[in-house]
């Protein structure tokens, strides 16, 4: 994982490397499609409530907070 120099510090490798990139693009991906289906249900659920359409509106809720569920890892973390 870690290879030492000069009795002092570690260097990390390059799988070591490998895998913060995969982290990281891992979480941008899951960080767009959090934002792009959070504005989708968000312009939804305005259309619902523009309608008076309750039924609609209870159920884009409903799949708003399964989404801010799914995605709750993400919380306080910034790309």
């Amino acid at each position: 994982m870690f290879e030492k120099y000069n009795d002092m510090a570690l260097v990390p490798q390059p799988h070591d490397l490998a895998n913060g990139y995969k982290e990281a693009a891992q979480f941008v991906i899951e960080q767009a499609l959090f934002q792009f289906e959070r504005d989708r249900l968000m312009r939804d659920i305005d259309k619902a409530l523009e309608e008076r359409n309750k039924a609609l509106f209870l159920t884009l809720s409903t799949q708003y907070n399964e989404l801010r569920d799914r995605y709750r890892h993400l919380e306080g973390m910034h790309a």
